[in-house]
């Protein structure tokens, strides 16, 4: 009787309305490509990309320029979902070594395990959990590279959740780090200093008439910006809807 009460009862799955799941966290195929090679594959047939993956562009064209050779050593500035790091590792043909850095733990734990499940290990792969600005005292470590790719920027993988608050296409807080465990969040910056950051950002970019300018200076005073679409749509509502009736 007490085994019985100890075991840790089945979850069930999200569930979602009509034949495809539209959220996020109920495309579980697709944020499980190991199981569901298929669901992966007819995805990536359609043109799209799949939840939580990120598809590396101009690989080839990359690799074309590079002309990576066995025994060499490389330096991938953002190793991402790890797309163009393995085609890069796959060059080498066992023998040379890559760097590759990033400040996101989450992915970079995942794409760590992902291309070493490949094949791709300490051996010929290190992983630092840092800004590639630290690309000089890595080259001391390694000795110099022979090659360096430096595909900057955000991937899908943090563009797609939600939950890291990079995209207002669907509602989630407004965080924006890379690295949720340092520093504060989006919310957090606009909350300390939403009179003079946030007010001197929608004068700037929305170009907005200087009689509206107090509407989107109003709104960060009375209220807590926590959401993406709040910071959308926060200095926009009161502008759009005395315009247009």
């Amino acid at each position: 009787m007490g085994m019985e009460q100890e075991q840790t009862p089945h979850k069930r799955r999200v569930r979602y309305k009509g034949k495809y799941p539209k959220k996020y966290e109920e495309k579980y195929k697709e944020l499980q490509p190991e199981k569901y090679g298929d669901t992966i594959a007819h995805v990536i047939s359609k043109g799209n990309t799949p939840a939580g993956m990120h598809r590396s562009i101009m690989v080839q064209e990359i690799l074309d320029f590079l002309k990576i050779q066995p025994g060499e050593t490389g330096f991938d500035a953002t190793l991402g979902y790890g797309g163009h790091t393995k085609a890069m590792l796959e060059q080498l043909q066992g023998r040379g070594h890559i760097y590759a850095t990033d400040v996101d733990p989450e992915e970079s734990a995942k794409t760590r395990k992902r291309l070493a499940d490949a094949g791709y290990g300490e051996d010929i792969l290190t992983i630092k959990l840092q800004n590639f600005c630290t690309i000089d005292e890595i080259a001391k470590e390694a000795g110099g590279f022979d090659f360096i790719l430096a595909d900057l920027g955000v991937s899908s993988m943090q563009i797609d959740n939600p939950e890291r608050g990079f995209s207002f296409k669907v509602d989630g807080p407004l965080d924006l780090r890379l690295n949720q465990t340092q520093g504060i969040s989006a919310a957090e910056r606009l909350d300390t200093n939403r009179m003079d950051v946030h007010t001197q950002f929608c004068h700037k970019k929305l170009y907005l008439p200087k009689n509206d300018r107090q509407s989107v200076k109003l709104y960060p005073q009375t209220r807590t910006i926590a959401l993406t679409f709040h910071y959308l749509c926060g200095g926009k509502v009161n502008y759009f809807s005395r315009h247009d009736g």
